[in-house]
């Protein structure tokens, strides 16, 4: 067998810390030692960005006595299983093309840089080494490296690529201590995919520049430091941002590897008429749009016109350069706000009603006495938007049973995001059997709370409010050196429709209160709001 040794080298150092593997044993000695024993030709092979034994930024280096490489040696790739022991080599987003001798910046025929999908770099930005700390030139001048305009930045390109079925012969060479005699590069190529876009306002940060998308934030929440001795990482902070209008904005993407798997078309988005669950297929799923149609041009987006039936893949990769083309389809999308469902059944509502989902209602939906309505929409938040498409809902019996509530009804708490259009309520039932001892809590036939900003538009509720024999009332402290008792604090607000009376434009229809066992006074007539306790 030819004597060989294997080093596995962090780019740190050659000398401190190096882990080091013998044909035979585990451990020898320092790099530096092999060179005393004649072995003063290496070949590394150099990971290129990626990991190599799941570490990142290492090289793999086999060293040769200079003799035997005159005569010609076989090269083994890392993860060759004939080392025994491989070293895998990955990155993650792209595939592997394999091992070139010669690696060079990668420009167009005018010299333009360009990034790894072949778009034009116009962005130059200063070379920063791992520190933050700027990489200067032999000139003193601060070296540049180049970014495009979708944020990447300048790639490589590749040639010479290695064939190891053949042998390298050296004897041209000078051995340099600490210098590898020949090198060869792990060329990456980016995975191929998709990539839809939406317009949304864009607002950066006026202190970091951190950029956000869709509403307003608050305040930025962008890292601006590393973590302290507790783990707390610094955030900006800052509340000030600039309006930088719409922009388009990656909204789903989904990537693969063209060498393994053919994915160069991709059906659109379907609707899954059993679960009323729109499907994305291969591409993630958005958390706050739902996707209407695409086109292949911002222009064709403009007009409406030609959106595509499927998502076609164009790109092109070129294995004696290593390098791809259009590797990513962009389509410029039409979303709906918010993720939409559509409802058909009660099961269907059942399983796909929640806080900050939308519905559109396609048929009426009747309710038996057996029937739940979701305990996520009669307890909690509704933030979405109600599409009832001129249906009704009936039937429905809502129970309020927990001292504990804040907000129950039909709906619990209505926000200022949701909107509710043409749809009816019909014949439904709240019993209000509990109360609650939080102060505070809201209670109503259609919701416990309704925010005032909330849209709503051609809605009607009809419907039943039973009070239960059990409420919760409170009472006064009594104080035993007046032998008085105080006037009971104010807990809870109770209303026909709402228990903050936001009627928002709801037509009131048949309202009804059954059993008003407990001392209850109407406050206002007109409405018909009650506070109790």
């Amino acid at each position: 067998m030819k004597k060989r040794t294997k080093i596995i080298i962090g780019l740190a150092a050659l000398c401190a810390g190096t882990l080091i593997f013998g044909a035979c044993s585990s451990n020898r000695g320092p790099y530096e030692d092999y060179a005393k024993e004649g072995f003063t030709f290496s070949v590394c092979y150099d990971a290129n960005g990626g990991k190599t034994a799941g570490r990142d930024n290492t090289k793999v280096v086999d060293t040769y006595p200079s003799e035997q490489v005159k005569k010609g040696i076989k090269l083994y790739a890392p993860d060759d299983p004939q080392r025994g022991e491989g070293f895998n080599v990955e990155r993650s987003g792209y595939f592997f093309a394999g091992w070139y001798a010669v690696r060079s910046p990668r420009v167009n025929g005018e010299g333009q840089p360009l990034d790894e999908e072949g778009n034009v770099c116009s962005e130059a930005r200063d070379l920063l080494d791992a520190g933050g700390n700027p990489v200067y030139d032999d000139d003193g001048n601060v070296e540049k490296t180049y970014y495009s305009k979708e944020g990447k930045p300048q790639g490589y390109t590749y040639s010479e690529k290695w064939d190891f079925n053949s042998l390298l012969t050296r004897d041209d060479f000078e051995y340099k201590e600490g210098e590898y005699a020949f090198t060869l590069y792990a060329a990456w190529v980016p995975n191929f995919g998709y990539e839809l876009e939406g317009q949304e306002q864009e607002w950066t940060c006026a202190v970091c520049g951190e950029a956000y998308y869709g509403e307003k934030p608050e305040k930025c929440t962008a890292a601006v430091g590393a973590a302290d001795e507790t783990g707390k990482v610094p955030t900006c902070g800052s509340i000030e941002f600039n309006d930088a209008g719409l922009v388009w904005h990656s909204v789903t993407s989904y990537l693969y590897d063209p060498t393994r798997v053919d994915d160069s078309t991709l059906s659109l988005p379907t609707w899954n008429e059993q679960t009323g669950v729109l499907e994305y297929g291969k591409l993630s799923q958005p958390l706050d749009k739902t996707f209407l149609s695409a086109y292949a041009t911002a222009e064709e987006y403009e007009s409406g016109k030609n959106a595509v039936t499927a998502f076609e893949n164009h790109g092109s990769w070129d294995e004696e350069t290593a390098t791809a083309t259009g590797n990513i389809a962009r389509f410029y999308a039409k979303w709906d706000k918010g993720l939409w469902y559509r409802v058909s059944t009660k099961e269907q509502f059942a399983a796909n009603a929640g806080a900050g989902r939308s519905i559109d209602l396609f048929a009426d939906l009747a309710y038996e006495e057996t029937d739940e309505w979701p305990a996520a929409l009669s307890g909690g938040e509704f933030s979405g938007t109600f599409r009832g498409n001129g249906h009704k809902i009936s039937g429905v019996a809502v129970h309020q049973t927990s001292t504990t509530d804040t907000y129950y009804g039909l709906f619990g708490r209505i926000t200022a995001t949701a909107v509710f259009e043409n749809i009816t309520f019909e014949n439904i039932t709240f019993s209000f059997e509990a109360a609650s001892n939080k102060p505070g809590s809201m209670f109503g036939l259609f919701a416990g709370e309704m925010s005032s900003s909330a849209v709503m538009t051609n809605v009607a509720v009809s419907g039943t409010f039973v009070i239960g024999d059990n409420i919760y009332v409170p009472r006064g402290n009594y104080d035993p050196t007046t032998d008085t008792w105080s006037d009971p604090p104010h807990v809870y607000d109770v209303g026909l429709l709402t228990g903050n009376f936001a009627t928002c434009g709801i037509s009131l229809e048949n309202i009804t209160l059954e059993k008003g066992i407990v001392t209850a006074s109407v406050a206002d007539p007109s409405t018909g709001e009650i506070k109790i306790g």
